[in-house]
């Protein structure tokens, strides 16, 4: 009953917030933006698309342990982004954990929490970019309100990074454990499992060297999906400086939590041509430019992430009876 409900709530958010992006959008100005594409920047993108995901894997796999190999991580994840591409209530994240279990005999709980590790990492990522925004992009481009909402954004990233590095300490993990453990609720015990597990694995992560080589590579993850949004922002010619665009691909990330369709269809289009629209761009040409970057990863990682389950032998429902 809660997923028909998540599912149903998820496909009413796109389909109001495509109703606004495409409100008062006009054809022949979205075609007159298209026609001004420059064939020469229309699918480098795809380069710095390609480079994201492939730190993205290589992040992953270590995560995940000295045992897994990179082109594993790499096939693994691009299932889950496939099956987040192609069915509701956000399965791509139980796919491929599920994925790495099977190819490497692991233990499924073992995987689902290396995947909920990777995806603090990926927070950290975008912390980065919010900091470089901070830094790089002038107060004056962006509203009084906007400035305030990137710093209370900040503030929650950085103490979940500290929460999760006083989880990474044994000592107080299991203290924590313990607290929690003598309340009886099963979200509670099944949190404290959670827990238990992340400290387990940063413990096996190790040194604070190599978690800060993950939180580098989350960055320059995020900074690469960045230039692939900037490059096709300079392939229809639209006036924005590089250092808006962090920003936007920051917030666009960080917003996609929020209940959608499946691919974010709706959502990413929304809140892309809003985004832009603080540094002036029109919603024609912000339209445009959410189509096409969508296009730009969803189109890749749909037909290769396709092409590796069926080389895997996937089935759908056995993703839903683990979800269940």
């Amino acid at each position: 009953m809660k997923k028909r409900v998540y599912v149903t709530l998820g496909f009413a958010i796109s389909i109001v917030l495509l109703y606004f992006a495409l409100k008062g959008a006009h054809l022949n100005e979205i075609w007159s933006t298209l026609r001004k594409t420059s064939l020469a920047l229309a699918f480098t993108p795809l380069i710095f698309v390609g480079l994201a995901i492939s730190l993205c894997s290589f992040r992953w796999s270590r995560v995940a342990g000295t045992t897994v190999r990179f082109k594993e991580a790499f096939a693994a994840l691009l299932i889950g982004m496939f099956v987040n591409n192609v069915l509701p209530a956000r399965l791509g994240e139980v796919a491929r954990g599920y994925v790495l279990s099977r190819k490497k005999s692991l233990s499924l709980t073992y995987s689902l929490s290396t995947v909920f590790l990777d995806r603090f990492f990926d927070l950290t990522g975008l912390t980065g970019l919010l900091l470089f925004t901070l830094i790089f992009l002038p107060r004056a481009s962006l509203p009084p309100i906007v400035f305030e909402a990137i710093y209370i954004v900040i503030g929650v990233l950085v103490l979940c990074i500290i929460l999760i590095i006083l989880v990474s300490r044994e000592s107080f993990a299991n203290h924590l454990s313990k607290r929690f453990l003598t309340i009886e609720r099963s979200f509670v015990s099944r949190l404290t499992g959670r827990l238990l597990e992340v400290q387990e694995n940063l413990k096996r992560i190790g040194s604070p060297f190599t978690i800060f080589s993950f939180v580098v590579m989350s960055f320059c993850s995020w900074l690469s999906m960045s230039a692939a949004l900037y490059l096709v922002i300079r392939a229809l010619h639209v006036p924005v400086p590089f250092a808006c665009v962090p920003f936007v691909c920051a917030l666009l990330n960080l917003a996609i939590a929020i209940p959608s369709s499946p691919g974010y269809v709706g959502l990413y289009q929304f809140l892309i041509v809003y985004l832009l629209s603080i540094f002036g761009v029109s919603k024609s040409e912000g339209l445009t430019i959410s189509v096409l970057y969508h296009a730009s990863w969803y189109i890749p990682y749909t037909v290769v992430g396709f092409a590796l389950s069926l080389r895997e032998h996937l089935k759908i429902r056995d993703i839903r009876k683990l979800e269940a």
